[in-house]
Formats: C-alpha cells, structure tokens, sequence
C-alpha cells in the first residue's frame, strides 16, 4: 500500500477483504509512527472479516510512504512473514516498482487537464446503451479543450460491475478543503435525486446553479458525477462526460483492481 491507496491486493479466494477493514488497516498503520521505524508484528480484529476473532499482521514500510501487509491467523508466523517480505522486497527492488510507485505519487492521480484532446471512439461498453439525444454519444464529432473558462473541474467516476470508483484531483477554483466539502455535498444531492425512488431513478441529469454546471451519467456499467464551471455550455458539457468515460474504459486496467482479487464487497 501506499498511504491510503492500495497497490495490490493477493490472497486466498475465501480469504477476502472488506473495504472498511481495508481502511481500518490503512488508518491503524498511519496512526503511529511506531511502524515506519521498525517492522512490527501486532494483533489486529478486522470486523467484517471476523468481528470476534484476531488476525495478526506483519508490517514494513519501504520507503517513506509505501508499505507491506502481510495477514496471518499464526500467532508464531514473524519469521515466516519476515522471510516473505525479504523476498518480496527484493522482486519490488529489482522491478524497479519502489521507484515507481514514488513517481506515480508526486505525480498525482487523474488530472482533468490530461484528457486527451482528441477522442479516439470506439466499440466499447459505453456503445452498447441506448441514450437519449442530449447523451454524450450524440456529440462523439466535437472536440473542445477541458478546464479553464467554462471547462470541466473535476469528476468522480464509479464502475458498478466492479465497485470501485475513481475520481480526478482537486484543482483551482477547488483547491481549498471548504470548497472540496461543498463540492461533495453538491454531489451527495444530486445522487440522491438521481436514485430518488419516488421520482426516478433517472439516467442523466443537469444542473446550474452560481456555483458549478453539475452533470450525472448512470447506465448498468458505470455512474459519473461532473462540475464544471457555471458558465460551461450544456452541449459542450455533455461531450465532455462522454471523453471522460472513454478515457477511463482506455486506462482501466491501470486504475481499477481487476480480475478474480480478493474483495468481498
């Protein structure tokens, strides 16, 4: 893991993680400063695995940031994990992954400003829905720059086949933690109206108000949440969300957990 994130995911098929204990782990590891200092070995009840039950984990940090994992129910496995680690370091070592993981993390996440300028379309799972005319498969032909005056802020987008989401990093005019907050809170309304049960649940929706141009996309596959900026053209817009998703069918295999993981979510 680094940090928060996780890097990779191994273990037994009947052996999987929940997201809450996931960041349980993740919050218990950075809580102290103990664990950068010396690998550990400590005890540890991760509830949704088994709430009355301890798993015992082996901790070590590489680097600053980047650290391993390794669960046990084997209260005597220290060696054993240790010799693991040994292991597992040296492949991490000799890939060059340490290095890279440290760049990827200077780097940043997804920037709205690297969508690419020029859409490459193609059969893809977004092709297969039927969408209304204002859809942003009815607006494939045009090309627009993204930020900037009356471009896309930022993004979250969610695969409900695999249940993980993905979203873009906060940039300027949301660069402060209040304006993040108040952004969320705009996206936690505008899920609720979309999932209203009374009312819907709707595929698409746009909203304008003097703080953002806010779009939602839902299909089977996937649900994106969009803001721009107020003064951004509804069809431009539109043909914004559409890139992005294609983007991010492109990029999957790099920024979601794919194939048979261990995840019990």
């Amino acid at each position: 893991m680094c940090r928060h994130k996780v890097i990779s995911l191994v273990g037994a098929q009947k052996a999987s993680l929940h997201p809450d204990d996931m960041l349980l782990l993740a919050n218990f590891v950075m809580s102290s400063e103990s664990f950068r200092t010396s690998e550990s070995f400590s005890p540890v009840c991760l509830p949704r695995y088994n709430p009355s039950a301890f798993l015992y984990a082996y901790i070590h940090y590489f680097d600053a940031d980047t650290y391993l994992m390794l669960l046990t129910t084997n209260s005597d496995a220290f060696y054993h994990l240790k010799d693991c680690r040994l292991r597992i370091e040296t492949v991490l070592l000799k890939s060059n992954v340490l290095s890279e993981v440290q760049r990827s993390l200077l780097d940043g996440g997804m920037h709205v400003e690297d969508l690419p300028t020029i859409p490459q379309y193609r059969t893809s799972h977004l092709g297969q829905h039927t969408l209304p005319s204002d859809s942003p498969e009815s607006f494939k032909e045009a090309n627009h720059d993204i930020g900037g005056p009356a471009g896309l802020w930022h993004f979250i987008y969610r695969s409900i086949y695999l249940d993980q989401y993905v979203s873009s990093e906060f940039s300027s005019p949301i660069s402060t933690r209040q304006q993040q907050k108040k952004l969320y809170r705009a996206y936690q309304k505008l899920f609720t109206s979309m999932h209203d049960k009374g009312i819907g649940p709707h595929r698409t929706q746009f909203r304008r108000d003097e703080n953002y141009v806010l779009l939602c996309w839902v299909t089977q596959d996937f649900e994106l949440y969009a803001a721009f900026d107020p003064l951004a053209d509804k069809a431009l817009a539109i043909k914004t969300c559409n890139r992005v998703c294609q983007w991010i069918k492109d990029v999957e295999n790099e920024i979601f957990l794919l194939g048979a993981s261990p995840f019990s979510w």
